[in-house]
Order: C-alpha cells, then sequence, then structure tokens
C-alpha cells in the first residue's frame, strides 16, 4: 500500500534526519525552488494568465527570466 507522502520520504537526501547541516541546505533550497516557483507564478498573473490556464512556453521563459532577476 502507497501513501499520498511516500515522495517526500524519497525526497530527503541522504543523512538528511542525522546531520543537521545536510538537513540545513537541502531545506535552503527547496525554500528557494518554492520562492522562484511563486516568482514566476505572480510574473505569469501579470502576464494575464489565470491559474487554471496553461501559459505559452515563450511566456514561461520571458516570466522566469523575469523572476530570475528579482531572485
Amino acid at each position: 500500500m502507497t501513501g499520498m507522502y511516500d515522495g517526500e520520504w524519497r525526497d530527503k537526501p541522504a543523512g538528511y534526519y542525522a546531520d543537521p547541516k545536510i538537513r540545513a541546505d537541502h531545506d535552503r533550497r527547496v525554500r528557494e525552488e518554492r520562492r522562484f516557483s511563486r516568482l514566476v507564478e505572480i510574473e505569469l498573473g501579470k502576464m494575464g494568465y489565470e491559474r487554471d490556464e496553461i501559459p505559452d512556453p515563450d511566456d514561461v521563459d520571458r516570466a522566469e527570466e523575469i523572476a530570475r532577476r528579482k531572485f
């Protein structure tokens, strides 16, 4: 039987629970990825896309470039 949280357990690097440095590095990387994704979502929203719309690949590239400059 698989649970809905099995993916989270696989995402943790080896030593995550034993080594505070590995845990801190992983958690920081996850926070930065989420922050970047949120900035891209905001930029796509400014372009007029709703959350349920699929943006054009060119618009995604442009939103990622703007988010990188703000990041």
